[in-house]
């Protein structure tokens, strides 16, 4: 009898042992779950903070190279067009006053142009394809070198607007890249779409540079923060006096 009730403390012992053990185990757990969630939601933060920081600086920098941009247009386009219309009008001539509206109409439209560029809102009306057209075009019309624009399925734009930001400032650096260090004769641009992927390949038949030997110019960091940012993918190809090739894909 003595020896059953020995064996029963002895039962009930580890039982209540087993029980501190198991629950020290399911605190232990509990805390460890929470800390990692703590962290995570640092984590979290941490790459929000580092995304906003991104959309800012891109458009800060968008809008001071529009402002400059802007500058350049009223002095050397619509200044000009405007003491064109001066010099019209000037003429006692009939056939002058139909020029003059002509060249009205045409500073009209762009003052307008120029509005559009300034103000922020124009990005969500804006059409990645057609901006790809109109940086394209840009350079052209400037006599640095000829450039073509070239597209593979059924391209969508893209409906995060700040994704697109980012995405526009990327083709910006990377055609101002092109032309401060590249010298090249032609720019090309190739769009795809395919389902969510929108891929972007951005060549020229320029100078080149060894990327090993030279990590860090070009503002290639800046391409691959920025990139990193929407989650996306750069891989960057050249080699001296062979061109540059910068392919890029993101999910949008």
């Amino acid at each position: 009898m003595e020896s059953n009730s020995i064996e029963l403390f002895i039962v009930l012992l580890s039982g209540i042992f087993l029980m501190f053990i198991m629950s020290g185990f399911i605190v232990a757990m509990v805390l460890i779950h929470r800390q990692r969630q703590v962290k995570s939601r640092h984590r979290v933060e941490l790459m929000k903070a580092d995304y906003e920081k991104t959309i800012l600086n891109v458009e800060k920098e968008i809008r001071e190279e529009t402002l400059q941009y802007v500058s350049q247009e009223l002095h050397d386009n619509i200044g000009q067009l405007l003491s064109l219309t001066k010099l019209v009008l000037n003429n006692p001539e009939p056939s002058s006053v139909l020029e003059g509206k002509k060249l009205i109409n045409q500073i009209i439209k762009e003052v307008r142009s120029l509005s559009k560029s300034i103000n922020r809102d124009y990005i969500k009306d804006l059409k990645f394809e057609d901006f790809l057209k109109d940086e394209l075009d840009k350079v052209e019309r400037s006599g640095f070198c000829k450039t073509e624009l070239t597209q593979k399925g059924t391209v969508m734009d893209i409906p995060d607007e700040n994704k697109k930001l980012i995405l526009i400032r990327l083709v910006q650096e990377c055609l101002n890249n092109a032309i401060k260090h590249a010298s090249p004769t032609w720019i090309k641009i190739h769009l795809e779409h395919d389902g969510p992927n929108l891929g972007l390949t951005i060549t020229d038949d320029g100078v080149g540079f060894d990327t090993n030997t030279h990590p860090k110019g070009l503002g290639l960091i800046n391409l691959q923060s920025r990139i990193n940012a929407i989650n996306g993918n750069i891989y960057i190809l050249s080699e001296p006096q062979k061109g540059t090739q910068i392919k890029m894909s993101v999910m949008v």
